[in-house]
């Protein structure tokens, strides 16, 4: 009775345990194996065996568990990595068997085992399963350090998203019809998401990552993501002395420099004899671990140097070739693991990021609209810390708790005040010996082109702060003859964001009516004044932003019988912001019920039917409360050509320009339904097919409510208070939605050692006028500006992307690799846009909906579909390790990207300027060229 007692006692606490956010809890930096032992003549169940575990990975020595009545076994909390488990009876030869672990998820393993044999059984199973994942409703993919180091990638956790399922986009991807910013990041079980704009934050020596769980849809309760989880684990130490080392190098003369025409008929320009600047970069790596006291205290140091340098080819408006970006980075990254005693474990891990951005946004189509002397430099960097503890008071029974600190800092401004410029070459370029840069001189947009000239438009610093904790206890127990796993959490937040501005030369100039480039500026003191349009005043200014929030969840795994799992949970999540003004920017809860079932079909864990619902609660970020602090008045002076003077206009922001709404509660949240089939097909290889629909409902944004437009919606006519200035309401309106359904074909396999491969298609279709949140995403359009254009807005989302298709995999023989990569998606959507006679205030235009452009004005037969092209990339990478003729694990490696050297723009211009000189249609970027990189790597 009081073992009945003590079972019930630990189910309550799992269930009653209670951060907004993605969890610490069970699984999420670990994986388990679970399965039968049975006799092999009989198929009865052997109860009571002894099964021992021991990995490199696990610290502390092995870990002990026993069979149940039945012949079930599990082993939970363990580092990912290669597993030996033993089986013992007494009286009869052992038996052992090997496998992989990986994190987030259940390597099955049912032994049947021939106790009248008196010979002790060593069986390898060699390979780890490509996952028909026997008890997970969990989409994505988990993918290995080795697996990767066989691939050509942009060594970073970021683009190795890109590989999996569902996800497009760039580094902050698009996962499952989510926009980029409603993903949440995990680094070694800590959530290191944005708590401003809900992006990556952090990054990390790419060869210290021992894995990647990309999760796509079907979380239980202890995650909470809108869109996607990205959860890197970092390498640990072991018993052993290892290191690694690695240098890349993609010299500039290795890339192809291909200038291309701006039409998108148009390809490489044969007789182009313009120097592009170099697209290179070089990275080196060291990464060293082992014990300080083996089996008790293990360490992992990690130091990367990255310098990238990307440049864009020439084209409209300027057609000057441009400077090249450059990213100059240091991560340094240290893990302590410590096993004070076999029922507990500690990691602490920390790292820091520092990076040099200059020209920052000369890799795209700025490059050929910014002006040298306009750029932008942006540092960044910062660090975060993290100490977990996990303890086993029984096999049944584990506590874990994680609490961690991060502070991230981007400062942005202009590139002639914190860099430098080689002036020769832009005197050059512009063909003016003249030409010198004023740090105080204001910037000018030439509205007839699009041109930026003279200065970077302000200067910011912008410090975000992250406290956490996360705290979880699972318990697994028998109840009734029913197997249930149950688990709760509690995770916690406090976030401050402290942010300052401040305009070079005090104002920016937006001139129209000169015509194009420099000859059509607004320049009054040497005569200049054809495009005199109006400039605007901004006063420096400061704001201060918090908030915090708090999750519960619960969560059961439920085998009612042995081949199906019920798992119901629920999460609460409450979040709390400020504004700098010290108004409630949201105070937003939200429950999130989960419900998935899993029925192997087969009753072997090869055919594997899941069916999963979920809602997800997005209840804490401070990016509504960044956008309604008070920031300081912007006033607008208007050009008379009559007496050749700026006369005031107008005014936007400072005091009562933004308004939080104290009415709605409601959160922005997502429904997702997933229907998946997963079939082992072959050794280690499995086929799935996945149904996702989700619904994205009261998305952030700015809503204004102060401006009366005309009937046409094309010029404002008056105002609600009496003031000329817009007013914006930051709210979660109903209205702002997007809707997603998408049947993704996965075959995933590793049948040999020496062979993997991942192949996938996705046919998705993205549809709403949820295309923006409060700006964050720079697409240029807001649904809610301009009441009169709303009917323009429920179209085919901006990202949507119909079809896209992803191979990946590798081949080893004897020591020599080969790892291809092949990508297909088709065109995006685009919004063409028309500009106005006073952008300042109405923006601009849309003639017809989202997606498309509208052809022959006031005819909808003519409206057709705007799209990028379809993108195509081929990449791959050669190694051989010479250990084989050595002894020692040196190899030499070769990447080729962008195989075909295609140039298909990955940017258009997507303005039309009325009445001025038009670039619409023409291509602003296009995809780098092709480009070899070299690599060494030695490894101990």
């Amino acid at each position: 009775m009081k073992s009945r007692n003590i079972k019930w006692l630990h189910l309550a606490l799992a269930l009653s345990l209670g951060g907004s956010g993605a969890a610490f809890g069970a699984d999420v930096i670990t994986g388990r194996i679970d399965g039968r032992l049975r006799e092999a003549g009989t198929q009865a169940p052997l109860p009571g065996a002894k099964v021992t575990l021991t990995s490199p990975a696990l610290i502390g020595g092995s870990k002990v568990i026993a069979t149940a009545p039945d012949g079930y076994f599990l082993a939970t909390d363990l580092p990912p990595g290669e597993y030996t488990v033993q089986f013992e009876l007494e009286g009869i030869k052992p038996i052992t068997r090997k496998l992989v672990v990986r994190q987030g998820e259940t390597s099955p393993l049912n032994v049947t085992w021939n106790v009248e044999s008196d010979m002790e059984e060593n069986i390898v199973v060699e390979y780890e399963s490509p996952g028909t994942r026997p008890e997970s409703t969990q989409s994505g993919a988990v993918l290995s350090a080795t697996g990767q180091s066989k691939l050509a990638s942009g060594r970073s956790y970021q683009s190795v998203a890109q590989q999996v399922a569902g996800v497009s986009g760039g580094a902050n991807p698009d996962i499952r019809g989510a926009n980029a910013i409603m993903n949440r990041y995990l680094i070694d079980g800590m959530d290191i998401t944005d708590p401003v704009t809900n992006t990556f934050s952090s990054n990390i020596n790419f060869d210290s990552i021992s894995s990647f769980s990309i999760i796509t849809g079907g979380m239980e309760a202890q995650y909470n993501s809108m869109g996607g989880v990205i959860n890197v684990i970092s390498a640990q130490g072991s018993d052993e002395f290892h290191a690694d080392a690695s240098f890349y190098a993609n010299h500039y003369l290795l890339s192809v420099p291909p200038q291309f025409g701006s039409n998108l008929y148009e390809g490489y320009k044969p007789f182009n004899t313009t120097v592009r600047p170099p697209t290179q970069g070089y990275q080196g790596n060291v990464n060293i671990s082992g014990p300080i006291l083996k089996e008790k205290l293990w360490y992992a140091l990690s130091y990367q140097y990255t310098n990238n340098q990307a440049s864009s080819p020439a084209g409209p408006p300027l057609n000057l070739q441009a400077p090249n970006r450059e990213f100059i980075g240091h991560y340094v990254r240290g893990k302590l693991t410590w096993a004070p005693g076999s029922r507990s474990r500690v990691t602490l891990s920390a790292l820091t990021d520092p990076a040099t951005i200059p020209f920052a946004d000369f890799s795209g189509s700025s490059a050929n609209s910014v002006t040298p002397f306009a750029a932008r430099l942006q540092s960044q960097g910062g660090w975060l810390g993290n100490l977990t503890w996990e303890y086993f008071p029984t096999a049944e029974t584990t506590y874990k708790a994680m609490v961690g600190a991060q502070t991230n800092t981007i400062r942005s401004g202009p590139q002639g005040i914190f860099g430098k410029f080689d002036l020769a070459a832009i005197r050059n370029a512009y063909n003016d010996p003249t030409l010198s840069y004023d740090p105080n001189r204001p910037q000018h947009t030439n509205e007839d082109d699009g041109t930026v000239w003279f200065n970077d438009s302000d200067i910011t610093a912008d410090a975000r702060y992250t406290l956490s904790t996360d705290l979880s206890v699972a318990h697994r127990t028998t109840l009734f003859g029913q197997r249930h796993e149950a688990q709760a959490g509690f995770q916690g937040r406090f976030i401050q964001r402290n942010y300052s501005f401040e305009v070079p030369g005090g104002r920016t100039y937006t001139d129209a009516g000169g015509g194009p480039g420099q000859a059509g500026l607004c320049l009054p003191d040497i005569g200049q004044t054809d495009g005199c349009n109006y400039y605007a005043e901004t006063p420096a200014y400061n704001t201060v932003e918090r908030g915090m929030g708090a999750g519960l969840y619960v969560q059961d795994r439920w085998k009612p019988v042995d081949w199906i799992t019920i798992m119901p949970g629920l999460r609460f999540d409450y979040g709390y912001t400020r504004d700098a003004a010290g108004r409630v920017a949201g105070q937003l809860a939200g429950f999130g019920p989960r419900l998935g079932a899993v029925l192997d079909l087969t009753r072997d864990s090869k055919t594997i039917f899941s069916a999963f619902y979920g809602r997800s609660n997005e209840t804490l970020s401070l990016l509504a409360a960044a956008n309604a602090s008070p920031t300081a008045k912007t006033s607008y002076y208007a050009y008379d050509p009559d007496t050749g003077t700026f006369k005031y206009d107008s005014s936007e922001g400072g005091p009562g320009a933004t308004e939080v709404d104290r009415k709605n509660h409601t959160p922005p949240h997502s429904d997702e339904i997933l229907v998946s089939l997963r079939r082992q097909i072959g050794k280690n290889t499995g086929l799935s097919v996945e149904y996702t629909y989700k619904n994205l409902a009261n998305i952030w944004d700015a809503v204004e409510t102060n401006q009366i437009w005309d009937p046409s919606g094309a010029r404002v006519i008056g105002y609600k208070n009496g003031v000329a200035t817009p007013v914006y309401l930051f709210t979660r309106p109903d209205s702002n939605w997007i809707k997603y359904q998408s049947v993704d074909f996965i075959l995933d396999g590793r049948p040999t050692p020496e062979l993997e491969f991942y192949a996938a298609y996705t046919l998705s279709f993205r549809y709403g006028p949820g295309n923006d949140s409060m700006g964050q995403l720079s697409t240029g359009i807001g649904q809610f500006e301009n009441p009169r254009q709303s009917q323009f807005y429920t179209g085919y989302a901006l990202g949507d992307t119909r079809h896209q298709i992803k191979l990946l995999g590798s081949y080893t023989w004897k020591g020599l690799s080969i790892g291809p990569s092949f990508s297909y998606a088709s065109g995006a959507t685009r919004a063409k846009r028309y500009n106005t006679a006073n952008p300042n205030i109405s923006g601009y235009l849309l003639r017809s909906p989202v997606g498309t452009t509208p052809g022959t004005p006031n005819d909808p037969t003519q409206i057709a579909e705007f799209r990028l092209p379809d993108i195509i990339t081929a990449n791959a990478r050669v190694s051989y390790d010479f250990s084989q003729l050595t002894g020692q694990k040196f190899a030499l490696i070769a990447d080729v990207f962008n195989v075909f050297n295609f140039g298909t723009p990955t940017g258009l211009v997507t303005t039309e300027n009325v009445g001025a000189t038009s670039n619409f249609g023409l291509a602003s970027a296009r995809q780098q060229p092709l480009r070899v990189q070299l690599a060494l790597r030695y490894q101990y």
